[in-house]
C-alpha cells in the first residue's frame, strides 16, 4: 500500500480498531451498507475510521477521524432485519488526504501511516509487555491467553496494537494510540 488508495470509508462508533484486529460489526446504516457492498465488489477492502461523535447518524467527511485502519473484509452476511454482519480484519494503519461521496457512500483517498520507529523501542515494548501482564493480572475480563497471544507478536508494532486492542480505555484514547 505504498500508492494512495481509493477505498469505500466505513464510519465505526464507539469503535476504533488496530491493525492485525479481526473483529464483528454489524451494519445498519444505509451509507454504510453501500460502502460495505461497493468493498465486496472491489476485492473485499475498505477504510474503517471512527467518528468524532458516535451519536451522528449520517456522518461527513468532517464527522471522521483523519487516521483509521485498512481491512479486508473477510465475511459479510445479510439479515432478515435488514442489517449485515461484516467479519473484518484490520491489515494496517492509513491516513486519509480526502474524503468524497460516491455512488450513497463517503469513499476516501488513502496513504499508508507508519511512523519510523524511535531509538529505544526495544526498551518501551519490555516495559508494555511487564505493565500489561500486571494489567491482564488484575483484570478479570480478558483471558491469560491473550498476554501469550501478544508475546508472540512478531514485532514491536504488533505487540502495541495487540496490547492497545484490550485496554479498557476511552475512544479518544484509543485514538490516540492509533494515530502514534
Amino acid at each position: 500500500m505504498s500508492d494512495p488508495q481509493r477505498l469505500a470509508v466505513l464510519p465505526l462508533r464507539d469503535v476504533v480498531l488496530f491493525p492485525h484486529v479481526v473483529m464483528p460489526l454489524l451494519v445498519g446504516r444505509s451509507a454504510s451498507l453501500a460502502a460495505v457492498a461497493s468493498a465486496v465488489t472491489d476485492g473485499g477492502l475498505l477504510f474503517l475510521v471512527a467518528q468524532r461523535d458516535p451519536d451522528v447518524q449520517e456522518p461527513a467527511a468532517g464527522d471522521l477521524h483523519r487516521v483509521g485502519v485498512t481491512g479486508r473484509i473477510l465475511q459479510a452476511v445479510a439479515l432478515p432485519n435488514g442489517t449485515t454482519r461484516v467479519l473484518v480484519e484490520a491489515t494496517g494503519r492509513a491516513r486519509v488526504t480526502r474524503y468524497g461521496m460516491v455512488s450513497g457512500h463517503l469513499r476516501a483517498v488513502i496513504e499508508p501511516f507508519d511512523p519510523e520507529p524511535g531509538t529505544d523501542d526495544e526498551a518501551a515494548a519490555r516495559r508494555a509487555l511487564t505493565l500489561f501482564e500486571e494489567y491482564v493480572a488484575l483484570q478479570r475480563r480478558i483471558p491469560g491467553e491473550v498476554v501469550a497471544m501478544v508475546q508472540g507478536a512478531d514485532s514491536i508494532t504488533r505487540q502495541a496494537f495487540g496490547i492497545a486492542a484490550h485496554l479498557a480505555v476511552r475512544l479518544e484514547v484509543r485514538q490516540r494510540l492509533l494515530e502514534t
